[in-house]
């Protein structure tokens, strides 16, 4: 990964789709004027996909719920090709509109893993993931404390303004004694990280934001677990910190040193 310079914010976005990549790119459209930040791509190939592909005959069950054989590996090369340009292109023309530097990468592996070991000289990681909801939903902070200010809270605000969409922020805290719905004025209150996922489950949400570095979720199963609730671009911070906490916990390798100070 080609690092960007120091200077503005560094958002990277890791996707395994340009389907997915659209819709992050879709959001940050709408900040990139104000924000003018170094952005980068990552596109990561799944290696289970392409395991499963490499073997002959092999079913798989569609987004419609049938059955049907799985694509060759060389459709799927062809898929992903596509989906590098499509990717690499359009990330190309957010930036050049706005006036900011960019940079685009490819890789193979896990998107949590990857996206984490490439994110160390970043300052926000969205985890790219394509909208399924119809309509446009709300800006989800997920917080472990009542923080009011910060990056991240900045961010949700700024996102909140720019979508004309409501702004939830979901607190866990283990001393809360409220119900798990208990709801205040600025926002909803839960005892355990699980209560809060399973909140996050009901929302038709266009964005979630979260710090890796302040928790609730500070370990790789529990950002996966997010990512796959939340089922739209989650922009996590606080990435630095987090991936040696990830690494202590799933042994992932670390990045090259790049000399990046």
């Amino acid at each position: 990964m080609n690092h960007p310079p120091s200077s503005g914010t560094r958002i990277l976005i890791g996707a395994s789709s340009f389907v997915d990549a659209r819709a992050a790119l879709n959001l940050l459209s709408r900040l990139v004027r104000n924000l003018r930040p170094n952005i980068g791509g990552v596109l990561v190939e799944d290696t289970a996909s392409l395991a499963i592909c490499a073997l002959p005959n092999q079913r798989i069950v569609t987004p419609s719920g049938t059955v049907a054989l799985a694509p060759t590996l060389s459709q799927i090369r062809t898929l992903i090709e596509a989906d590098a340009r499509a990717f690499k292109q359009s990330l190309a023309r957010l930036a050049d509109d706005a006036g900011t530097p960019w940079t685009f990468e490819r890789d193979t592996g896990d998107l949590v893993q990857t996206g984490l070991n490439m994110a160390r000289a970043w300052d926000i990681l969205v985890f790219a993931h394509r909208n399924l909801h119809p309509v446009a939903g709300k800006v989800v902070l997920l917080n472990a404390s009542n923080a009011t200010d910060g990056p991240m809270m900045e961010m949700s605000k700024l996102l909140s303004a720019h979508l004309a969409a409501d702004r939830i922020v979901l607190t866990v805290n283990k001393k809360t004694r409220q119900t798990p719905d208990a709801t205040t004025s600025n926002g909803q209150k839960y005892a355990t990280l699980d209560q809060a996922l399973a909140q996050l489950a009901r929302l038709n949400a266009q964005a979630v934001l979260v710090d890796l570095s302040l928790g609730p979720v500070q370990t790789y199963q529990q950002l996966q677990r997010l990512i796959e609730v939340a089922r739209c671009p989650v922009f996590v911070f606080g990435t630095v910190l987090a991936t040696r906490l990830v690494e202590h916990t799933t042994q992932i390798p670390p990045a090259p040193d790049t000399g990046a100070a």
